[in-house]
């Protein structure tokens, strides 16, 4: 990152000028300076910055942004450019726009409120809501505090939907079978995949022939949500599906849609009476079945890619005798201890 004492400054990883400054309250603060390519303009971008600080401190007076409610979350977008779930960030700043007044200076409390509990109609899940709320939170914030856009924020107060993460869905065998058969054939090899394997969908999708060993009976990830490669064993079933697949394309999946195959699994499940499943449903499908067929938790979370053994505990209560194994430990420790 490179400095100036003029505060204005350019940044390794990305392209454009930055300025730093001290708010009204004395508070260090920098800035994207949209717009800027020059240190000419970023420098007139800060003198600005500062005459409104000056007037904010001297008068109390804070102008409020006339940005729309789409250039926000634009800026949002491109301020989330380089997160792994972006593609998930747009959809969900798409739903909020077609919810939200023009202007960002007008969106309310009672609005959001109102969108909530559209989506709570919606049957859309406490996870999904949460997320939804966080992100228009997030973008908020960021216009307030660090953007100087707006004077409050009005989703700070809003309470997140309590999420049971200790519920898990997951196919069975016959469940599994209906569903591949009744599949169009587009998205029979991404179901497959994602129950015989337990990859996300995105490691699915991203994934490229030149990371695949058939041979070796294993594919590389080395890009996943927790920010670590791995490599994933492969079984018979999926090697099979592999098999099947052309390779004369970089991508394993090549022209498959991330969010478009979510929706249609839903509406395949839907059609098929699986109720309350969802493409995610296959990864805890994978996981579920390995530790009902003796998989110690420790590997399951090794070939999820878990950071911790906390997440693969939710499947602790599917192990055959998991508890009773434990708990008959005992029997040889304290053998012959109780009187006659």
């Amino acid at each position: 990152m490179a400095h100036d004492r003029d505060g204005v400054f350019q940044r390794e990883d990305c392209q454009g000028w930055w300025v730093s400054y001290k708010d009204a309250l004395g508070r260090y603060r920098k800035m994207r300076a949209a717009g800027c390519h020059t240190k000419t303009q970023a420098m007139s971008f800060r003198a600005q910055i500062q005459g409104k600080v000056v007037q904010e401190r001297v008068f109390g007076i804070k102008e409020v942004s006339d940005i729309t409610t789409v250039d926000l979350l634009n800026r949002y977008e491109q301020h989330q450019s380089g997160i792994k779930s972006l593609e998930r960030t747009k959809q969900i700043l798409k739903r909020w726009l077609e919810a939200l007044p023009a202007l960002a200076k007008e969106i309310t409390r009672e609005q959001i409120d109102k969108q909530v509990a559209k989506r709570r109609e919606e049957q859309a899940s406490p996870a999904t809501i949460s997320k939804e709320i966080t992100i228009l939170k997030h973008c908020l914030r960021l216009a307030v505090e660090d953007w100087g856009l707006l004077h409050r924020n009005p989703a700070a107060g809003i309470k997140l939907p309590k999420v049971d993460n200790g519920r898990l869905r997951y196919l069975s065998p016959v469940e599994l079978k209906k569903a591949l058969h009744a599949a169009p054939e587009c998205m029979r090899s991404p179901l497959a995949l994602a129950a015989f394997t337990g990859c996300r969908r995105g490691e699915l999708l991203s994934l490229r022939w030149d990371d695949v060993n058939l041979e070796r009976r294993v594919i590389f990830l080395p890009d996943t949500k927790n920010g670590e490669p791995k490599a994933v064993p492969l079984n018979s079933l999926a090697v099979e599906v592999l098999n099947c697949l052309p390779e004369n394309d970089d991508l394993v999946l090549p022209g498959v849609d991330g969010p478009r195959l979510s929706v249609e699994t839903k509406r395949l499940f839907k059609r098929l009476g699986i109720k309350d499943a969802s493409f995610h449903t296959l990864r805890h499908t994978a996981a579920s079945w390995l530790v009902m067929q003796g998989a110690d938790l420790y590997s399951v979370g090794q070939l999820l890619g878990h950071k911790t053994l906390k997440m693969t505990k939710r499947y602790a209560h599917l192990s055959p005798g998991y508890m009773q194994t434990t708990a008959g430990k005992l029997d040889t420790a304290f053998a012959g201890v109780l009187p006659e």
